[in-house]
């Protein structure tokens, strides 16, 4: 494992699990110095210090154009859903934007049947994309980075896993919209929400489904998390099966038993489309990606590859049989 992988894991300490339904969220903490300083996407945008648009007049699905007129950075996870323009997409990789600059970002579309201006620039959407359309995209996007050196998913198994997630909570959108999914389950993620309360000085969470875990995200900064905290709650909740959980002292264990995992990973490592170093790690169990920016890690996330529950033919039977009757 990267030096810099193992700082992080080393340098995270774990609150007790809280559990509501399928769900167990485990509270992450720790301190870390030396981070530049950064806005989260959400405030970015609010104060317009942040202007997304398409690359083009004519757009091109896997990149945009992102310009950071701010005087200070910008962190935009990974999963992160901008709305507007021509079609919704989701950043491929977390990115750091320099104040003053403008950089291409790859990502993928999560409105398929919509190529139209809606807006003339993108806003947040105020959501990270469900758990499944981010390991989909992390997966293929570790793949492509290593072989090519470019950031690109493969969108047609992310379109796969938004048709999964539409047929699931039975929202189907006319242009086949994430969006539209996740505002409809407002009120049951608003409930979520409040059952998982951000702590004082948490920096990110462990997720558990009925026991088994399903992914890590930490942002190094305690002022930022906050900030991210319910988006990321949601994202997990979307994909967590029903049910009852498991005890806490199973939690704990299977969690500990996960982490121990990642100091099997394989790291790469390559340059950020914005800036730093982007991390990529794969095991047996887990599939990962960490940006490092002038050597401080500012965001991290794994997502475990053997829940049970995280691949499509088995959360789903019969669907891409059944995909040829979608009104889309």
């Amino acid at each position: 494992m990267s030096t810099v992988i193992s700082a992080l894991i080393d340098g995270l300490e774990f609150g007790d699990p809280v559990s509501d339904e399928g769900l167990t969220l485990v509270p992450v903490f720790g301190e870390f110095a030396g981070l530049p300083e950064f806005v989260t996407l959400q405030e970015a945008i609010a104060s317009r210090s942040l202007v997304v648009t398409e690359v083009s007049q004519g757009g091109s699905v896997p990149s945009l154009s992102a310009r950071n007129a701010g005087a200070t950075g910008v962190l935009i996870l990974d999963g992160e859903e901008l709305a507007g323009a021509k079609q919704n997409r989701v950043l491929n990789t977390s990115v750091y934007i320099r104040p003053g600059q403008e950089i291409v970002i790859p990502v993928s579309c999560t409105e398929h049947g919509r190529w139209s201006y809606q807006t003339s620039s993108f806003v947040d959407s105020g959501h990270v994309s469900a758990h499944a359309v981010r390991l989909a995209a992390n997966e293929s996007v570790t793949k492509s980075v290593r072989q090519s050196g470019a950031f690109q998913s493969d969108q047609s198994r992310v379109w796969d896993e938004v048709a999964l997630l539409q047929e699931r909570h039975q929202k189907f959108s006319p242009t086949s919209a994430a969006r539209d999914v996740y505002e409809s389950r407002g009120e049951a993620m608003r409930r979520r929400e409040a059952s998982f309360e951000c702590l004082p000085g948490q920096i990110g969470l462990l997720a558990l489904w009925r026991g088994r875990v399903a992914g890590l995200d930490v942002v190094t900064s305690a002022r930022a998390y906050p900030k991210l905290h319910n988006r990321l709650v949601r994202s997990y909740a979307l994909d967590a099966p029903s049910g009852r959980p498991s005890s806490a002292d199973h939690d704990r264990r299977a969690a500990k038993e996960w982490l121990s995992s990642l100091a099997a990973v394989e790291v790469t490592e390559h340059e950020s489309p914005g800036n730093g170093v982007s991390y990529r790690f794969t095991g047996e169990r887990v599939v990962g990606s960490a940006l490092a920016v002038d050597g401080a890690i500012l965001h991290a996330v794994g997502f475990a590859t053997q829940t049970g529950a995280d691949r499509s033919e088995e959360r789903y039977p019969g669907f891409f049989e059944r995909r040829a009757n979608f009104p889309w």
